[in-house]
C-alpha cells in the first residue's frame, strides 16, 4: 500500500469558484455526501465536515490556506469506528488558473501502515472531485457523491 494519494480534475471555473465550492457548506453538502464545511480558514483553525444530523463525518485542523491556490489541512475520519482510532492523514488542494479553467490537484498522504482510510479515499475522491466539477459547470450535483 501506498501512503500517497493524487488526484488531478480539470474544472471549467476560475480558481476563486472552485475555491468557494471546496470551502462553503452551501456547495460541499450538495457534492461531498451532504456534509457541510465548517472552519475559519485560519493556520491552526479547526475543519469539520458535519452529516445532516451535524454529527462529525471529519475533523481536521488547517495548515495552510491561501485563497485561491492552496488550502491543506489534516484528516481524521469520525464516520467509521475503526478509522476513528487511526491517527489523520494530510490533505492538501493545490489550485491553478489554466487557459480559463482550474487544474485541481488533490494529494492526500501521511496514511499510517494498514490504513482503513486509504482504500477508501482511492475511489472516493474523484467521484467527489467529479462532483464538484458537475457542481460548478452545470449548477446541478450528480447523484453519486
Amino acid at each position: 500500500m501506498s501512503d500517497r494519494h493524487v488526484c488531478t480534475i480539470y474544472i471549467n471555473a476560475t480558481p476563486e469558484a472552485v475555491w468557494e465550492g471546496l470551502t462553503d457548506a452551501s456547495f460541499t453538502s450538495q457534492y461531498f455526501h451532504s456534509t457541510s464545511i465548517e472552519s475559519t480558514w485560519e493556520p491552526g483553525a479547526e475543519v469539520t465536515y458535519l452529516n445532516p444530523d451535524r454529527s462529525v463525518a471529519v475533523a481536521g485542523k488547517i495548515i495552510e490556506a491561501n485563497h485561491p491556490s492552496r488550502l491543506s489541512f489534516t484528516w481524521h475520519v469520525h464516520y467509521n469506528p475503526e478509522a476513528i482510532k487511526e491517527a489523520p492523514s494530510l490533505v492538501t488542494f493545490k489550485l491553478e488558473a489554466m487557459e480559463g479553467a482550474t487544474k485541481l490537484v488533490v494529494v492526500h498522504e501521511d496514511f499510517p501502515p494498514d490504513s482503513v482510510v486509504y482504500p477508501q479515499i482511492t475511489s472516493g475522491w474523484i467521484a467527489i472531485l467529479s462532483n464538484l466539477k458537475t457542481l460548478l459547470e452545470t449548477g446541478k450535483a450528480m447523484a453519486v457523491s
